[in-house]
């Protein structure tokens, strides 16, 4: 079973890692809302655009997720996701998507604070941001809070060298933990999809809520590293 269970956080972690949204797309969909909220509010700090649109990819994500959850073979999501979704099976699938559009969220909100996601140590602060705020939600003890300052010190330090063994350890709890709360959608049809896509805007914007803070007290704290993002 723990094999199994193992097994399962790797495939997940594989499935998002070649599924993940490409640094070219998360900057052209920031991009987009920051010019929305510059022509809208041309005189607002660089922080009040970067928290405006911060709120608009939530909510963006939080709606995809939410449709995810009730039918999840929606192929807008994922080019060939039929096929990509065959390799995982059952439960895993729902968990893979909802945790792919909470990965995507994250790289979208990491660009939106400053952070160049063609650098690896942005790529994989994503990952443990997202990874991190979904066993979270789930009530799994992580040590420390994610959006605090001891989470941001923590995931810092992840990124000085332990970061993809870290990104490794979350996926794997993950894997555990999402696909047995899986089985609760096996429900007559119709309470099910009710449950998948309640559950998943709700994890999602959870997710969003600790990222965008996480992004906020980093942008505060001293010694926030190269990618920083621009002063307000």
């Amino acid at each position: 079973m723990a094999d199994e269970e193992k097994d399962e956080g790797s495939t997940l972690l594989k499935f998002i890692e070649k599924w993940a949204i490409t640094p070219e797309d998360a900057k052209e969909i920031s991009r987009k809302y920051r010019q929305q909220s510059e022509s809208k509010y041309p005189n607002d700090s660089a922080a009040k655009h970067q928290e405006r649109v911060s709120d608009k990819i939530i909510a963006r994500y939080a709606k995809l997720s939410a449709m995810s959850g009730g039918a999840t073979a929606l192929t807008g999501i994922i080019p060939g996701l039929g096929t990509a979704l065959a390799a995982l099976g059952g439960g895993l699938a729902d968990t893979a998507i909802c945790m792919k559009l909470q990965v995507d969220m994250t790289c979208c909100l990491a660009e939106a604070f400053g952070y160049d996601l063609n650098r690896q140590d942005a790529r994989e602060l994503t990952f443990l941001i997202a990874a991190g705020g979904a066993l979270e939600k789930a009530g799994e003890e992580l040590g420390v809070k994610i959006a605090s300052k001891a989470g941001v010190r923590l995931l810092r330090q992840y990124l000085k060298g332990a970061a993809l063994q870290a990104v490794k350890a979350f996926f794997r709890r993950i894997g555990i933990v999402f696909t047995r709360k899986a089985l609760e959608r096996a429900l007559p049809f119709g309470v099910g999809v009710f449950i998948g896509s309640s559950a998943n805007y709700a994890l999602t914007k959870y997710v969003g809520a600790q990222a965008k803070e996480w992004f906020i007290i980093d942008r505060e704290m001293p010694e926030a590293g190269p990618d920083e993002a621009e002063a307000a």
